[in-house]
């Protein structure tokens, strides 16, 4: 894989026809097509993490598709390269189009659409068999009816309006396979509350391109993280010499031998599900090497006490996560790898010590402390730079003169760090008025956008592309502050929001905001120009996501997705009724419901082993950041602290350890030539299960629609679900 840094990143603009057309078409399907796919159609997760397998079919078929067919063309009838310099890509456009696709990626299903109609519109489903919740009015009394559709439930539920709009979402609007079409759908019942969501979520989206913006330069340049997932994408757009063509992985044998192995095995499992009659099934032609099951929890009946380390008896093996651990640190790989060992060896010791087991609620806390922790190292090893960033963004310090080489690099910092404290500012006053405190919503904004800068942080860092927080801002905040601290009227708003913004960042913004500037930084893109192109393409992307899913939900009904439709919806305002209940019965209740925001804070009460565990985590986190900075050879990584435990961790740890053992081998027997000349086997590896996905969303809705609207009988998962 070539180092995109040395060639400059090809000749011309980045806002042309080609890439105008195809980065349109790349926003269109993945935040038009995703959520309609995965909701209606089923199979495999289209999106999924923040590798998506479809948008990065979608780059291979641009540059070996596209442009490879018009080289061919260009060949064919001797044009001496006019054809293929018209119609093919250039680097810099297939950059600009992978960048905008990217973050079209983050609104349809789990970053965005997966809940966002549900949390509006589910709870008042479940009213009529939820006695607490009526009985302490938690929808009608302390929620804001403006974030409802007309007609608000809270008014009655017998109007012939309240059944097209609610009753109809409910059940579906569609008549068998045949949809109904978007003038028939209760549109206009959305105009009201969209008037307050929909600048909530552009501020919140364009804090977050901001943030990413503001830490690239530290860590592309001065950390110089490795960025695998953008090392893998940027190969598929890099194009040596400037000219127009086929990226040059797909030019190198060894990216072939990595990707017609596995793409090989993978079509059979396929064909076999289609077909099995006809062809036999992987397992029973070979040994298994894609999975395995060990009873060690059986052997070893202590781990039966140590809670989220089921992963620890089995794994599947994911030739995507193996081959992104060749690109990242040693030390990164065997953190990941050991993640579930280490927090089997913490859990049993501490049964052993205490007699007591872990509770899965206590490794949350510990990983929010961590994430916090981690965000102060973060904070601390750039303040140089953030500080002389923020000093030129309020005008306390000059500019570098017209045409200094890190002119460019300087400007869109310092636009990032205007643009984000304009935008937060924003995000935060709006949340201000839904949650009726602004103490509150300026707690739960810092807590947002640590999540989230956190996230990026770690699939920049170690590649992983699969990864969830597993803690909730607004959950944590009422362990450590207790609920009569937040409010009658902030607790319900708070909890409920979560379930919209932070249910399951697997598909975050940031990471993919980062993946996207990363390729283009080292492809040679202009990245104030980047900029302002990702602003517009999630807008876009976010207009485009809404309009797919009030079609698909309003039409298909929104129970299809057990997990959406249920526990988020319902959990937050369970939660929030134990804590009313809890309140009332100690008497303050009426006490934090009449006092202001700031005066409630003296009202704190925090669970005592939630808030230990808290503390625990922030302080292993900085301590084996200490123990790298003191010991450049240390090989445990903080990383350990914001994955153990959680879904991600579980699933991936097998494939992480084979990546480090086999990068070690490489590393120790080939040197450090033959390893980076085996860069494309591994790219090859990632390409194989990411065409696949793609392959099989595409014959997803070839089935769909040539069936008349039947979804595929076969569901191929190939990444987590």
């Amino acid at each position: 894989m070539m180092d995109t840094t040395t060639n400059g990143g090809g000749k011309g603009g980045i806002i042309t026809w080609r890439s105008l057309i195809f980065g349109l078409l790349g926003i269109f399907i993945m935040s038009g097509l995703s959520g309609y796919h995965d909701n209606v159609l089923g199979g495999t997760i289209m999106i999924g993490n923040h590798m998506p397998g479809g948008a990065f079919a979608y780059f291979m078929a641009i540059g070996l598709g596209w442009n490879g067919l018009w080289v061919l063309l260009d060949r064919g009838f001797g044009c001496g390269g006019r054809l293929r310099d018209t119609m093919a890509l250039s680097m810099r456009e297939l950059l600009v189009v992978m960048a905008v696709t990217l973050v079209a990626c983050f609104p349809p299903t789990s970053g965005l659409g997966r809940y966002f109609h549900r949390q509006i519109m589910l709870p008042w489903y479940y009213l009529m068999n939820k006695p607490d919740w009526a009985a302490h009015g938690i929808l009608t009394e302390f929620l804001r009816r403006e974030l409802f559709p007309e007609p608000w439930p809270g008014l009655g539920t017998t109007s012939q309006a309240y059944e097209t709009v609610y009753v109809g979402f409910f059940t579906g609007m569609a008549k068998g396979a045949e949809a109904v079409s978007f003038r028939e759908l209760p549109l206009g019942a959305w105009v009201k509350p969209m008037a307050v969501w929909a600048p909530v979520i552009f501020l919140m989206s364009l804090s977050i391109i901001s943030l990413q913006f503001l830490v690239q330069r530290q860590w592309s340049k001065h950390e110089q993280l490795s960025y695998p997932v953008a090392q893998v994408a940027g190969s598929f757009c890099t194009i040596s010499g400037g000219r127009r063509g086929v990226p040059d992985v797909f030019r190198n044998p060894l990216f072939w031998w990595g990707f017609v192995p596995v793409a090989t095995l993978l079509t059979i499992h396929y064909l076999s599900m289609w077909f099995p009659q006809d062809v036999p099934k992987l397992a029973t032609m070979m040994p298994s090497f894609k999975s395995w099951y060990l009873p060690v929890t059986t052997k070893i009946p202590v781990l039966r006490k140590v809670p989220d380390i089921w992963s620890v008896n089995g794994q599947t093996l994911y030739f995507t996560i193996l081959a992104l651990a060749y690109f990242v640190s040693s030390e990164v790989s065997l953190t990941m790898g050991i993640s579930v060992i280490s927090l089997g060896i913490f859990g049993s010791a501490y049964y052993l010590t205490t007699g007591t087991p872990l509770e899965g609620s206590w490794i949350q806390s510990s990983r929010a402390g961590a994430y916090i922790g981690y965000t102060l190292i973060l904070v601390y090893t750039g303040r140089t730079y953030f500080k002389a960033v923020f000093a030129k963004a309020f005008f306390l310090r000059r500019h570098p003169p017209a045409g200094h080489e890190e002119e460019d690099e300087e400007r869109v910092s310092v636009l990032a760090a205007r643009v984000l404290v304009l935008a937060l500012a924003g995000f935060m006053i709006v949340l201000s008025w839904i949650f009726q405190s602004w103490v509150v919503a300026i707690f739960y904004s810092l807590l947002l956008m640590i999540l989230f800068l956190v996230i990026s942080r770690v699939v920049c860092e170690t590649g992983v592309p699969f990864i969830q927080g597993n803690w909730m801002p607004g959950d944590i905040l009422v362990r450590l502050f207790g609920p009569a601290a937040i409010g009658p009227y902030a607790l319900p708003a708070m909890l409920w929001i979560t379930g919209i913004f932070a249910q399951d960042p697997r598909e975050s913004l940031m990471p993919y905001v980062a993946t996207g500037v990363k390729a283009a930084e080292d492809g040679g893109v202009k990245l104030r120009k980047l900029f302002w192109v990702l602003v517009g393409a999630v807008g876009l992307a976010l207009v485009i996501a809404w309009f797919s899913s009030t079609f698909f939900l309003y039409n298909f009904n929104p129970m299809s997705d057990n997990y959406a439709s249920q526990w988020p919806v319902t959990g937050y305002f369970d939660q929030t009724a134990r804590n009313f209940n809890m309140m009332k019965a100690s008497g303050v209740f009426e006490a934090s419901k009449a006092a202001g925001p700031v005066a409630r804070l003296a009202m704190s009460r925090s669970n005592p082993m939630e808030a230990r565990f808290f503390v625990y985590g922030m302080l292993g986190v900085m301590g084996l950041s200490v123990l790298r900075f003191r010991f450049s050879k240390f090989p445990i990584h903080p990383v350990l602290f914001l994955v153990m435990g959680t879904y991600p961790g579980n699933s991936t740890w097998g494939s992480f350890l084979a990546g480090w053992m086999i990068k070690s081998l490489v590393v120790r027997f080939g040197g450090g030539g033959v390893y980076q000349r085996l860069k494309p086997l591994f790219v090859g590896l990632i390409a194989a299960e990411l065409f696949m996905i793609g392959l099989s969303v595409l014959i997803d809705f070839l089935y769909f629609f040539v069936h008349d609207g039947t979804p595929s009988p076969v569901k191929f998962v190939i990444m987590p679900g």
